[in-house]
């Protein structure tokens, strides 16, 4: 009766043991969860990570709700593939050699029809059908969808007391889109105009969320900001919603791409619309660099900003506001051109400016000078635009930059380069070729580089 009864003492005494350890576990757990937001600054190292962008970084087997896209171009080119191969396979190979051999004359017939304008003619003359749309535009709204996750509406807002007494919120907002997500913080990219009320700025993530932000850098010549959130702000489950938007590579965007507008393209945030690109042009001057000239063929009210998608989700550039070449028209700046611009500003600093347009030096403009002395390499400097360092520094229009702190320039690729190298604040020498009566004198110029 007693080693019964001892049993029964031990058995309940191990039941406790157990209940008290996995009720001491659900405890640590709970508590872990519910303060891990308070001590995540404290545990966080405060060493700042370094932002990295890389262009197409997206594999083609892993794009985003590609499937459905796929699926169509095999329905829609599987008539004009299956009708090509009998068209081509109707003659027996035996009988065209034949025909080869006793009558050479044939083979002149034979080798007009290319199958390349075979296949190209049963495209032409493919007749889509209303289920071919459908699932076009299906894949197309999925693609859009897929971006909302990465989008923001930016807002400054500026507190004003009323003729009452009441304190009234005003302020401005524009669309932004995560490009960044690190260990301690969400970047957003987002338009310089909505930070020139000087009032506090707030990001309103997928879902209506808002939460305090703070403006990481401004590049004023472009008119682009970045713009960060603490993560440690941010509650767990809005941290699982949101996600920063794959950057892809505007520079393989040809006339008749078809792209998409996403941000706010019809006055609202949330909206979309698609387009398609209808102009390219090459190495047009910007303000210290070339550029990629792009105009797109679609309808937006630039009210607020709208940011361009390419048919894989990628983000390739934004549609400038204050350009349009006529209604329905549009100038997409593309991300590639300004990568290192906003990689730069993603890190806390602005970049380098000096305020020259400038050109590569041509036969165009070396055939016209006859003096021997003339450079054959270097930049030919249009214009510096105006109370900018070089500008300031005495630079003029008509000069041939070819030296910058002793680095030899003789293109656009070798001053972008150099360029980078500089700081704001810093002194660097700017060596040019100038006309002085009948020849032309080298002639170095000390500039206080300036921030973007």
């Amino acid at each position: 009766m007693g080693r019964k009864e001892g049993w029964k003492k031990t058995t309940r005494h191990y039941i406790r043991i157990a209940f008290s350890a996995l009720l001491f576990g659900v405890l640590s757990a709970g508590t872990f969860a519910a303060t891990r937001p308070l001590f995540s600054d404290f545990f966080h190292n405060e060493e700042q990570e370094t932002v990295k962008f890389e262009t197409g970084s997206m594999p083609e087997e892993t794009e985003p709700e590609t499937e459905t896209g796929s699926e169509t171009t095999e329905e829609v080119t599987e008539p004009s593939e299956a009708e090509t191969t009998e068209e081509v396979t109707e003659s027996p190979e035996p009988e065209t050699t034949e025909e080869v051999t006793e009558a050479p004359e044939t083979d002149t017939a034979v080798e007009t029809v290319p199958i390349e304008e075979v296949v190209r003619d049963e495209v032409r003359n493919y007749e889509y059908n209303i289920e071919d749309y459908k699932r076009l535009n299906n894949t197309l709204k999925k693609v859009a969808l897929s971006a909302d996750y990465a989008l923001t509406e930016v807002r400054s807002r500026v507190t004003d007391t009323d003729l009452f007494g009441e304190h009234v919120k005003s302020g401005s907002s524009a669309s932004g889109v995560i490009i960044a997500r690190t260990s301690g913080e969400i970047l957003i990219l987002t338009t310089d105009s909505v930070l020139k009320d000087a009032g506090d700025i707030e990001v309103v993530f997928y879902g209506g969320r808002t939460y305090s932000a703070s403006v990481k850098a401004v590049d004023e010549t472009d008119g682009i900001a970045v713009v960060t959130v603490p993560l440690s702000t941010i509650t767990f489950r809005d941290s699982q919603v949101i996600k920063n938007i794959e950057i892809g590579d505007s520079s393989m965007l040809q006339r008749g791409d078809m792209i998409l507008a996403v941000g706010a393209p019809a006055g609202a945030y949330g909206s979309s619309t698609v387009g398609s690109v209808a102009s390219v042009s090459y190495d047009e001057i910007q303000v210290d660099g070339y550029f990629k000239d792009m105009i797109a063929d679609v309808d937006i009210d630039p009210k607020y900003g709208s940011f361009v998608i390419n048919t894989a989700g990628e983000l390739v550039g934004w549609l400038d506001s204050d350009e349009s070449d006529a209604e329905g028209y549009h100038r997409i700046k593309g991300i590639s051109d300004y990568i290192d611009e906003i990689e730069t500003i993603s890190n806390g600093t602005r970049y380098p400016y000096l305020g020259i347009r400038a050109q590569e030096l041509t036969s165009d403009i070396t055939d016209e000078i006859t003096e021997a002395d003339f450079p054959k390499e270097g930049l030919y400097i249009q214009s510096c635009v105006k109370n900018s360092p070089a500008y300031n520094a005495g630079i003029q229009n008509g000069d041939v930059l070819v030296k910058l702190n002793d680095e030899e320039i003789k293109s656009i690729s070798d001053y972008e380069t150099a360029l980078r190298k500089l700081t704001g604040e810093e002194q660097a020498v700017i060596t040019i070729i100038r006309q002085n009566g009948s020849g032309y004198q080298e002639a170095d110029f000390s500039v206080t580089v300036a921030g973007r």
